[in-house]
C-alpha cells in the first residue's frame, strides 16, 4: 500500500493526465461526424444454392459516421469533408441515438423486403407472401405508439395494410383520438394515439412500414452486420438480387455502385450524404455509379469538382437501372 502511495504522489500529475484524456476521448458530444465512406460488396451479402454467380461486383455506397468526442470534434475543423451534423438533426422528437439505431434497422428490414419483391416480380420468379405485419419504424414524443409496436386493430378494425392506416387518418377529425391495438414486447395494449395537423396534412407523429415474409423460389437468405442499417441500399439489393437469380449477364465485369432506396413499386428514392458516397466510389474505383434522380446533379458536381472519371448514372426507377445495364455502355 506504501508503494502504490508513494507511486501516486511522484506521478499525480502523469495520473490526472491519463484521466482526462480518457474523459476527452470517450464524452460524446452532441454531434455526428460525417466523412467520406467506401463500398460494401452485396455480391457477398447474397446467399443462394441455386443461383448464378455474379460476373463483376455490385457494391453498396456508405457514408463513415461516427459520434464526435472533444479530440474528433476538434480535429473536423481543420480536415476537409469531416463534417459536424448535429444528433437532433436525425432525431424525430427526443430519439436517443439508440432509438436512431433502432429506427434505420427497421428501415433496413423494410428494405430488404422491398428489394425481394422488386427483383422477383421483375424477374417473373415464384415469390408468395407468406405473412405481414405492419410495424412502428418512427414515433413522435409523447404520441404513445412505441419503435417496434405491431399495428394489429384501429378502432377495432383489424389493419390489412398501410393504406388503410393512412385512410382511417385522414377521415378523421383533427385533435381526434384514435384507439391502436399494437402487440408490444409480446402482449396486446391499447392506446389512444391524437390526429395532429402539419404542413396542411393529418397525421398521428409515427412511420408505420409493412414488414413481409415472403416463400421464395429460388430461396436466398441476406446477411448483414449489426453496424449496418438504413434503407440507402435498397435499389442496390435489388439489382443484386435480380442478378443472382437471373441468368442473364448484365454487369458484365465491371465494378458497379449505388444508391438509392426502393418503394413496392421499384421506384428509385432520394438518399442523404451523396458526396461522401461519390467520394467513397471514386476511392474504391468504381467504374459506374447509380444514383437517384434527385441526387444526380450534387453526384455530378462533386465528381466534376475532384475530377473524379466516374460513370455517373441518373436513374428513377428499377426499370432504368436494368436497361441502362443491359446495353452495350
Amino acid at each position: 500500500m506504501k508503494k502504490i502511495k508513494k507511486y501516486i504522489k511522484d506521478n499525480y500529475l502523469f495520473i490526472i493526465s491519463c484521466l482526462i484524456l480518457i474523459f476527452l476521448f470517450n464524452y460524446h458530444l452532441p454531434y455526428y461526424i460525417n466523412m467520406p465512406g467506401g463500398t460494401i460488396k452485396v455480391n457477398d451479402r447474397i446467399e443462394c444454392k441455386k443461383c448464378s454467380d455474379i460476373n463483376g461486383s455490385l457494391n453498396m455506397l456508405y457514408v463513415t459516421e461516427y459520434e464526435a468526442t472533444v479530440p474528433t470534434y476538434l480535429l473536423s475543423l481543420v480536415i476537409p469533408n469531416w463534417d459536424l451534423e448535429r444528433i437532433s438533426e436525425q432525431q424525430i422528437s427526443n430519439e436517443t441515438p439508440e432509438d436512431i439505431y433502432n429506427r434505420n434497422r427497421l428501415m433496413l428490414e423494410n428494405s430488404v423486403d422491398n428489394a425481394i419483391y422488386v427483383a422477383y416480380t421483375n424477374s417473373n420468379k415464384e415469390i408468395k407472401v407468406k405473412s405481414k405485419k405492419n410495424i412502428v419504424i418512427a414515433t413522435t414524443k409523447n404520441n404513445g405508439l412505441n419503435i417496434g409496436d405491431e399495428v394489429l386493430e384501429i378502432n377495432g378494425k383489424e389493419i390489412e395494410n398501410i393504406e388503410e392506416i393512412r385512410n382511417i387518418i385522414q377521415n378523421s377529425a383533427v385533435n381526434k383520438k384514435l384507439l391502436f391495438k399494437v402487440l408490444r414486447n409480446n402482449k396486446e395494449e391499447d392506446i389512444q394515439v391524437k390526429v395532429i395537423k402539419q404542413n396542411s396534412k393529418k397525421m398521428i407523429g409515427a412511420v408505420i412500414t409493412t414488414d413481409y415474409d415472403y416463400e421464395l423460389d429460388p430461396k436466398i437468405k441476406l446477411k448483414f452486420r449489426s453496424s449496418e442499417s438504413g434503407s440507402s441500399g435498397g435499389m442496390m439489393l435489388a439489382l443484386s438480387i435480380y442478378t443472382k437469380i437471373n441468368d442473364q449477364d448484365i454487369i458484365k465485369g465491371r465494378k458497379i455502385a449505388g444508391t438509392g432506396t426502393i418503394d413496392y413499386e421499384g421506384n428509385v428514392g432520394k438518399i442523404d450524404g451523396i458526396k461522401y458516397k461519390i467520394m467513397g466510389a471514386h476511392k474504391d474505383k468504381m467504374d459506374i455509379v447509380l444514383v437517384p434522380k434527385e441526387n444526380y446533379k450534387e453526384a455530378i458536381s462533386v465528381a466534376e469538382k475532384n475530377h473524379y472519371k466516374l460513370k455517373i448514372v441518373k436513374v428513377e426507377t428499377f426499370k432504368d437501372v436494368i436497361d441502362y445495364l443491359s446495353k452495350d455502355n
